[in-house]
């Protein structure tokens, strides 16, 4: 019940009359969630009172969430409240900053003064009447909904518990309450178990209240996991709260979780040296984790609540919420509850309630304000020795700076750079071309980017190529060299050597407009937002043409060379009047931030004319992505928002159960991620077989594949991982973990050669190419030599862990494949291309599937590969 002083008189008696006859049980709830607190302030309404029920009783939806945090900012002069962005469904991004009144009235003074601790060229502020800074981060995996229950019995704590104790935290501490980081999926998720919630709730697992139907809530609108986003920042929900984050820079962040129903508690340490970055100082791990868990287990303990610290959760890769803050000075923490995945579930030790698990997040997180508070100094003195010795490694290092650019595609340079500026990485201009490491660098195209900063570890995740580990087995990525993801030539300097001007901001993008054409324009391919473009002129009806030969162009600029995958338009051959055409193509330039060349004849300077057989009329995509149960859906949400956010291209996303009534005459473009298809009877394939041999491209990736030869669908051989020599052997059942985690690719990154003379490759500049892998999946070269697109090199590994029993067998493989079907193709990935949305060098290989799918025509006879 909103408290609103603008209600009638009788309204509000009324709101009184109701919270005095709910008081008895409001009291019962206190006394589980705070035993040992009486001392509240009455003026302050509780969640249960507020929300009509009690926390635990049900799930909360997102709205009443926020409207709880804007009520205390409303009666309290210790909370408020501020909206930081909104997420993709429009849900509003909030933060509730909670502390003393006398710290609200210089909250500014307390920021600026904070953020003199990450500037070691500056003199270090005084730290004696300094407030630490607590984040505490709720319910990243929408479906681990416990802990946004918790913010709110957080924040109720924090402004209206009286005691002393409480009042020196808020004097000493300003908290930061992120009530849900994955607004989308928590309401995916909560409205999956309202609607099936039972009266009386039901524990038995196998009940449709705990078993969510695919996606699931896990994930952000487009399916994607958050928590893996603070380092790529693919996302509005990550980018809004970056920039908050680098506003404040806390010194503790807890990210909260939830894990399997039969499991108990976790919190940090993480397992030692395998599970921790190298670049973090040790004082990270052995001092602060280790001094706060202290505080988490002492709560627990006082509550009888079973938990473990050392074991299971990775702590290596900076883009998790319990890990970037490490990378900042501060302290990332993750805690994981035993999720009951609705209102109650039977586990291994009985029950387990959904109140249960909002206890033990709420101790915990209020642990971490007590601890934070009684180490204040501690913690506040580590962020400043973090950036001092972030100066002191970057000059230490061999490597002073890094280059970086590309010399042909502005828009993948842009978005690179953007990235940098976004994590407040210094970066500055090149002052002059030089060629380094056999790759040229030219002024205006390329930048660099000093190790001698305060983000130095941060600049070396980035760059750095990694092959020693600790361990061989990997929750996640064992890589993350985002130079390496973004395609771009980069190399090391042992001279950071003289600096152009530091770059605080991109300038804004002047497309080039081209002057109107009454014959033809000209797209250069080259460019990343090419796709996106071409797809918004087929959008509009614009007959588009591709070229498979290089030519050099007399545009109206002047002499220009084009390679293959150029598109052309020509305008008498349009469906609309050259005038009309002129003010689509200036549209498509503006929009797209990409520019256009005329030409005024069809005789070429160089090379191929406009008239030339090697150039081909491209079909507008009708796409069709599967999805549901047993399909990959991380991969599934990458290709939808790549298509979305990138092409603004709508797919058709159809679950797995509809295909066999599904007419497939409206598409000319399927889509099939990783995912068992074996919900597709033989009536089913063989209608998809059918679909391919009258024309259609099937785009298929890693385990689709697999499937898709092994049906028949297209030809090829899938490779064996196995060592078949190892199953006479005789391993300990305590090294089956390590052992077959060994045997896994659990995330890195090679080399492959790319064919840029096929349309798949067209665009690409250079035939080298890193490609992210983290599967099995391994196909064979074709024996046609024109159909294997890229294949590994003989040297392929670049960076992050393999076993040598896997690169073997990857040496050489195929990474990408074409399998002519009668009149159509289908173009086989051993990979993802689209990996969390920022492998921008690999996905543009996925656009060109897309565009130029329908185009491509294999020389010589398909046949089987070896």
């Amino acid at each position: 019940m909103h408290f609103n002083t603008r209600k009638p008189a009788w309204r509000l008696l009324f709101t009184l009359a109701l919270w005095g006859l709910v008081a008895l049980p409001l009291l019962a709830q206190n006394s589980y969630y705070f035993p040992k607190t009486k001392n509240f302030n009455p003026k302050i309404p509780t969640p249960e009172q507020f929300l009509g029920y009690g926390i635990g009783e049900r799930q909360t939806r997102y709205d009443r969430v926020v409207a709880y945090l804007q009520e205390l900012d409303r009666v309290s002069d210790k909370v408020s409240f501020e909206t930081i962005g909104y997420t993709y469904e429009h849900r509003p991004q909030v933060i509730a900053t909670i502390t003393s009144p006398e710290n609200h009235g210089r909250l500014e003074q307390i920021r600026q003064e904070h953020l003199q601790l990450a500037s070691p060229a500056k003199a270090a502020p005084a730290l004696a009447n300094m407030p630490v800074l607590v984040h505490l981060g709720y319910n990243v995996h929408g479906n681990e909904s416990s802990s946004t229950e918790v913010s709110m019995l957080t924040a109720y704590y924090l402004t209206a518990n009286q005691d002393p104790e409480t009042q020196r935290y808020l004097k000493e501490s300003v908290v930061f309450i992120d009530p849900a980081l994955n607004p989308d999926g928590r309401d995916r998720h909560t409205n999956w178990v309202s609607m099936h919630q039972g009266n009386p709730a039901v524990s038995d697992p196998a009940d449709r209240e705990h078993n969510e139907v695919w996606p699931g809530g896990r994930g952000n609108h487009y399916w994607f996991d958050l928590n893996r986003d603070w380092l790529p920042l693919a996302h509005v929900e990550s980018r809004n709260r970056m920039e908050f984050y680098h506003k404040w820079l806390p010194n503790v962040f807890i990210d909260f979780h939830e894990m399997g129903t039969n499991s108990t508690y976790y919190f940090e340490p993480s397992k030692p040296y395998s599970s921790e970055n190298r670049l973090i100082p040790r004082s990270t791990y052995d001092g602060l984790n280790v001094l706060l868990a202290k505080y988490h287990a002492e709560a627990l303990d006082e509550l009888g609540s079973l938990y473990f610290t050392k074991e299971q959760y990775d702590n290596i890769y900076p883009g998790y919420g319990s890990t970037y803050p490490d990378f900042q000075g501060g302290v990332g923490i993750t805690f994981e509850q035993a999720s009951s995945r609705g209102n109650k579930q039977e586990n291994s030790l009985g029950v387990l309630t959904f109140a249960f698990t909002i206890r033990n997040h709420l101790a915990t997180g209020l642990a971490t304000v007590k601890a934070s508070v009684e180490n204040r100094e501690t913690l506040l003195k580590h962020q400043r020795e973090f950036y001092q010795s972030a100066l002191t490694d970057g000059r230490k290092n061999g490597v002073r700076a890094y280059v970086y650019g590309e010399n042909y595609d502005a828009t993948r340079l842009r978005k690179f750079t953007k990235l940098l500026l976004d994590h407040r990485i210094e970066v500055y201009e090149l002052e002059k071309s030089q060629r380094v490491d056999g790759q040229q660098f030219e002024k205006g195209k390329a930048y660099v980017v000093p190790t001698e900063q305060p983000q130095y570890r941060l600049v070396e995740s980035i760059f750095a190529k990694t092959k020693e580990f600790d361990d061989s087995v990997f929750y996640d990525a064992s890589t993350w060299t985002l130079a390496l993801a973004y395609n771009l030539p980069h190399a090391g300097l042992k001279s950071k050597g003289a600096l152009g001007k530091r770059v605080t901001e991109l300038a804004p993008v002047t497309p080039l407009v081209p002057a109107q054409s009454h014959y033809a324009y000209l797209l250069d391919w080259a460019d990343y937002n090419a796709a996106g473009a071409l797809y918004l002129l087929q959008d509009k009806g614009v007959i588009t043409q591709t070229v498979f030969k290089p030519f050099t162009a007399t545009t109206a600029s002047g002499p220009k060379a084009y390679q293959p995958g150029t598109v052309t338009i020509p305008v008498a051959s349009q469906k609309i009047s050259s005038d009309s055409l002129y003010k689509v193509i200036t549209e498509v330039a503006q929009k797209k931030q990409i520019g256009f060349e005329s030409v005024k004849t069809g005789l070429s300077a160089k090379g191929i004319d406009l008239g030339s057989n090697n150039i081909q009329t491209l079909r507008k995509p009708e796409a069709l992505l599967l999805t549901g149960q047993g399909i990959t859906s991380y991969e599934a949400g990458e290709v939808w928002f790549l298509l979305d956010e990138q092409l603004h291209m709508p797919i058709s996303k159809v679950d797995l159960t509809s295909f066999p009534r599904l007419n497939l005459r409206r598409y000319n473009t399927i889509v099939l991620v990783s995912g068992a298809y074996n919900g597709l009877d033989k009536a089913s394939v063989d209608k998809l077989k059918r679909w391919v041999a009258d024309g259609g491209t099937l785009i298929t990736f890693k385990s689709a594949s697999e499937w898709a030869i092994k049906q028949g669908i297209a030809q090829g051989k899938v490779v064996s991982v196995r060592d078949t020599a190892s199953k006479d052997l005789r391993i300990d059942f305590a090294d089956a973990t390590p052992t077959e985690g060994a045997r896994s690719v659990g995330g890195s990154i090679y080399e492959v050669d790319l064919d840029i003379s096929h349309p798949l490759g067209f665009g690409f500049t250079n035939r080298k190419l890193p490609v992210y892998r983290n599967s099995t999946t391994i196909l064979a070269p074709a024996k046609n030599p024109y159909s294997t697109v890229a294949q590994y090199t003989k040297e392929p590994w670049l960076s992050g862990y393999v076993s040598k029993s896997n690169l073997s067998k990857i040496k050489s493989s195929a990474a990408l494949l074409v399998s002519d079907q009668g009149q159509g193709r289908v173009i086989l990935f051993s990979d993802n291309p689209n990996f969390r949305g920022i492998w921008y060098g690999t996905n543009r290989l996925f656009f060109n599937a897309i565009f130029f799918g329908s185009v491509i025509k294999t020389p010589g006879v398909a046949v089987a590969t070896e």
